[in-house]
């Protein structure tokens, strides 16, 4: 799979999507996908966002880069990470702005981990395409 145009189409084929059915589970236009697919343009951090939400299972290193698997290799899975939206969000606890670090996140968040595994960084993606990185604190 040498460029993303033919990444793309191997996950059309993966689902059994057209062009049109994969950009409307995206959202996106029809156009998009075209343009993708045909080389045109690359896709846009909206396009990738839009991807790694409706399908977390599509390793994005895979699909920018053309390194690794497709799917999401299962050593880089939580359980948090893959559970239906009702579970994760009971799991969750929302913090007021002013509170939120990534030391607090850490602590809040209910993932399985073991002793060698810490958070380094935290990447919030909000709905406007913006995001936002919190990096861990050394105390």
């Amino acid at each position: 799979m040498n460029t993303i145009s033919d990444r793309l189409k191997k996950i059309l084929s993966y689902y059994g999507l057209t062009a049109a059915q994969f950009a409307q589970e995206l959202g996106i236009q029809k156009s998009s996908i075209s343009h993708i697919l045909s080389g045109r343009n690359k896709p846009s951090f909206q396009f990738l966002t839009k991807l790694a939400k409706r399908f977390p299972e599509i390793n994005l290193k895979w699909f920018i880069t053309g390194e690794g698997t497709m799917l999401v290799e299962d050593k880089f899975r939580t359980d948090a990470c893959f559970e239906p939206e009702a579970q994760k969000k009971s799991k969750i606890e929302v913090l007021p702005q002013n509170e939120v670090s990534a030391n607090s996140i850490q602590k809040k968040l209910t993932v399985s981990q073991t002793a060698s595994q810490e958070v380094e960084n935290i990447i919030m993606v909000y709905d406007n395409d913006t995001f936002k990185i919190l990096k861990k604190s050394i105390q």
